[in-house]
């Protein structure tokens, strides 16, 4: 072989090896942030996904829609649906929705990956009252009224106006008070004599649904003014762990009914959670559960607290099985998508972050974290107030302590 067909021989062996190396050590994608849904939660109003966000430089992303329960878990594929975006079907009233997104490059292919869950898909129609609203409390001067909208079907509403009304004695033909607008009204002196009540309209992207409540009874003053206290156990908790909530009717009254009134931080209006009675030195107590970050207001026939707001962390689970570790994360909501921390005690008793981890689907992760053997870890789980969503705290699980012996 003559010295030039001998460097063409040697450098076709090193090209070849060089092309075996980079194949072999080329890299899978690696996802960074979850991929995220964007639109409107209505049948026929289209929705987005992005990919989400991935390192080793992906070539090629698939897409697959899946379709949820309402509280974003038991989600199944839906036939069809693989591209960036899906318009919702009658189908899908009820559910949720999610993307899981796959990335592929030349070292393989990662995912899918989930977004979270949209709210529940509601049928593209006007607000439509099926429950006429109702009026909490009493009609005393003085007292705070708290309008209750009702229920409707339709597609889900998204804002709820009010408009107070007087109504003379025996009469349907009331006249609106100027300014009063809000969910709750303060009785005052220029009603006594009348009845009071209260129209809601409900708004969604397709229409708006108007109902009345009745009318109260006639305005009357009270002899006594009352006041009613609210205290908490606790201004935090875990969901969804009990909470006490205790307050004093003054002056005291034994048997009074006293109703709770919550909204959670992403709801439009108040719900009334639970009631209880005044024992002989008018005091209450009752217990709640807030899944999400919740104010509370204690109401009585003539007179209301002032609010109190418990905020919550997820619960979040840390089980090690071998070499194989698992996360769970409990709220009211799904987590998938969300990115959580896997975290090392320092001997200086802070915490590192050894790994992040992709909280799939189920609220669930599971994942290897690579430790040297014959060291003893104490490890833990950090879910992040940015990654768990509004309404949430971070939230933190045990910590574990966890050793390989190879």
């Amino acid at each position: 072989m003559n010295r030039f067909a001998l460097v063409l021989s040697l450098l076709g062996l090193v090209l070849g090896v060089s092309a075996v190396s980079a194949a072999t050590t080329a890299a899978a994608p690696v996802n960074s942030t979850a991929p995220v849904v964007s639109g409107q939660p209505y049948v026929g109003k289209a929705l987005t996904t992005t990919t989400g966000g991935w390192q080793n430089a992906p070539t090629t992303y698939g897409y697959q829609w899946v379709r949820c329960d309402a509280n974003g878990h038991a989600c199944k594929q839906i036939e069809g649906a693989t591209s960036k975006t899906y318009t919702p079907t009658s189908a899908d009233v009820n559910h949720t929705l999610a993307s899981w997104v796959t990335a592929t490059n030349g070292g393989g292919t990662t995912g899918p990956v989930s977004s979270k869950t949209t709210s529940v898909i509601t049928p593209a129609l006007a607000a439509k009252n099926t429950a006429k609203p109702t009026i909490v409390g009493k009609p005393l001067v003085g007292a705070k009224l708290v309008a209750d909208p009702g229920k409707y079907s339709g597609g889900a509403v998204q804002s709820f106006s009010y408009q107070w009304e007087r109504c003379p004695k025996a009469s349907e033909n009331c006249t609106a008070i100027a300014e009063a607008t809000e969910q709750t009204y303060t009785v005052v002196k220029g009603d006594e004599g009348q009845r009071l009540r209260v129209q809601v309209t409900a708004t969604n992207p397709y229409g708006k649904g108007t109902a009345a409540s009745n009318p109260t009874a006639e305005v009357t003053a009270p002899t006594v003014k009352v006041t009613t206290t609210l205290a908490v156990s606790t201004r935090s908790t875990v969901c969804c762990q009990s909470v006490r909530l205790s307050g004093t009717i003054s002056p005291a009254k034994a048997g009074e009914v006293v109703t709770i009134l919550g909204r959670q931080v992403d709801d439009i209006f108040t719900n009334s959670i639970v009631s209880a009675r005044t024992d002989a030195n008018g005091n209450w107590s009752v217990t709640v559960k807030p899944m999400i970050q919740t104010v509370y207001t204690a109401q009585t026939s003539t007179s209301t607290s002032d609010q109190q707001w418990i905020y919550v962390h997820p619960r979040v689970g840390f089980g090690v099985r071998g070499k194989t570790f698992t996360a769970k994360i409990t709220g009211r909501d799904s987590f998938a998508g969300s990115i959580a921390w896997v975290q090392a005690q320092k001997a200086n008793g802070g915490w590192r972050r050894i790994a992040t981890v992709v909280i799939d689907q189920f609220s669930v992760a599971r994942f290897h974290v690579a430790l040297k053997a014959h060291r003893t870890y104490h490890l833990r789980i950090f879910l992040p107030k940015a990654q768990a969503g509004r309404g949430y705290l971070s939230g933190l699980s045990h910590t574990r302590t966890v050793r390989f012996s190879r």
